[in-house]
């Protein structure tokens, strides 16, 4: 049975002291949203009040009377408590933090009712505590982890690293990992495999690590491991084997890379705020050096993979590229432009690997459908060069080398002259180099075929003076 949390609610405390600037008691700072819902007690009532102010000697609101008579400032405790007017049975955890060098308490009301009930229903005996690490144990699996991963969560990460800065935790080491081209999959295979990138890295990284760490996911491709008792020297050798693992359990075609930061607090003056922020500020450095090389890879066995599905092969490249410099030089065109070329002849179907290899590979006709997804390459093919720094120049180029000098080609965005040169130059190379060497759907032409193919469409899908220009120049070679 699922843990149902209408019935949970917190409120944050904030210290005050007198004029020696010495404590005196705790007022209310905030309440958490579902307060009111599952006390029926208007927050009104107690926000920017002292907690004596709260407290009766008649009236033990939420059983603050308790609380209040043992003050003891900046102590962590747990108990267990029924309140009467909500019929609920509660374990009540407390525990206190300093924030920009003010000092807050948090008390944390935990509804245990139906766990109660259900370990009664078993004939269940448990004392106090092991009833609330039953409880803690049964939140955690439902409120504190993460959906996708099953790894912690920010919001748990956070609390852990409150309650376990203390003297006896040191040294406490933290080691935060980013994973590396996670858009790239996303953009290449749709966020499904993004999906199961994260979720590989998570088992991996569980593997690795003690039960007692807290290992958390805590952004998109961002992970965080909270390792108490743990030396720098552990910590970096802990990487160094998440780092084998890696390489030793990939994804189909795909290795998964992760840049790592560790920082350790050696000292109780250290802030442990400060480690986390310098282990990110590591990670961020790795990531620098390492995100480059580790997309080089990506791209490599995404061209590597369509190598094997489609006609997109070495052999096809280098005939595109000498076709479209021939082009090129009769032209005119700038350095920079051929530059664009070559690269937009290496890169421009690069989407294809998003697409079924069922659909590329098949002999027949498409469908309508069929053909609406291998049209989304150019477009898959647009972010994943984004991300590529290599193939970034010409991200825009890949997204329109199949639009047409009508205007009805895809993604439909461009006609005639605003189609950059570049791209109806490709178009028309790419175009004579499919015909000339055939596809699965279609038979393979002589050069004389393919060339009056260019001429009958020109002014329609090929620039026309371009189109003739391609034309006059095989017939010159001829």
């Amino acid at each position: 049975m699922e843990h149902s949390l209408i019935n949970d609610f917190y409120f944050k405390l904030k210290a005050t002291n007198d004029k020696d600037d010495k404590f005196t008691e705790y007022l209310f700072a905030h309440v958490s949203d579902n307060f009111c819902k599952a006390t029926n007690i208007s927050p009104l009532l107690i926000l920017g009040k002292k907690i004596s102010e709260i407290v009766k000697s008649d009236e033990n609101l939420l059983g603050l009377n308790e609380y209040y008579f043992n003050l003891i400032p900046k102590t962590r405790s747990k108990y267990t408590l029924f309140i009467k007017e909500l019929k609920r049975l509660y374990l009540i955890n407390i525990y206190a933090y300093t924030k920009d060098e003010e000092e807050f308490l948090i008390i944390f009301y935990s509804d245990i009712t139906d766990i109660r009930k259900k370990l009664h229903y078993r004939n269940i005996k448990l004392n106090e505590r092991d009833k609330s690490i039953y409880y803690i144990k049964n939140r955690t699996m439902h409120y504190y982890k993460d959906n996708l991963t099953n790894l912690y969560n920010k919001s748990f990460f956070e609390n852990e690293l409150i309650r376990l800065d203390t003297k006896r935790q040191l040294p406490i080491s933290i080691i935060m990992g980013d994973i590396n081209g996670l858009k790239l999959f996303n953009d290449a295979f749709g966020h499904s495999m993004g999906d199961k990138v994260l979720k590989k890295a998570a088992e991996i990284m569980i593997s690795s690590f003690r039960q007692e760490d807290i290992i958390s996911r805590v952004g998109g491709d961002e992970f965080v491991v909270l390792l108490p008792k743990t030396t720098q020297e552990t910590a970096m050798s802990i990487i160094d084997r998440i780092k084998n693992d890696c390489e030793k359990n990939q994804l189909g075609i795909i290795k998964i890379n992760i840049s790592f930061g560790a920082a350790t607090k050696e000292s109780e003056n250290e802030n442990l705020n400060d480690i986390l922020k310098k282990a990110e500020e590591r990670m961020y450095f790795k990531k620098l050096r390492e995100s480059k090389a580790a997309k080089r890879y990506i791209i490599d066995s995404l061209r590597s993979k369509l190598e094997k599905i489609t006609f997109e092969t070495k052999a096809h490249y280098e005939r595109l590229k000498q076709l479209c410099l021939t082009v090129a030089d009769e032209l005119g065109l700038t350095d920079n432009e051929k530059e664009e070329l070559l690269l937009l002849c290496e890169f421009h179907d690069i989407g294809k690997i998003g697409i079924s290899e069922n659909i590329l590979q098949k002999e027949e006709g498409l469908n309508p459908e069929e053909w609406d997804n291998i049209k989304r390459h150019s477009e898959i093919g647009y972010y994943i060069a984004k991300e590529f720094r290599e193939a970034s120049p010409i991200d825009e180029l890949i997204l329109t080398h199949h639009e047409r000098w009508d205007g009805k080609g895809y993604p439909g965005l461009l006609k005639d002259k605003e189609i950059p040169v570049v791209a109806r130059v490709f178009a028309i190379a790419d175009a004579y180099e499919a015909m000339v060497n055939g596809r699965p759907y279609r038979k393979r032409m002589t050069s004389k075929e393919a060339l009056n193919e260019i001429r009958e469409k020109s002014g329609t899908q090929f620039d026309p003076y371009l189109a003739q220009m391609f034309v006059e120049i095989m017939d010159r070679q001829k």
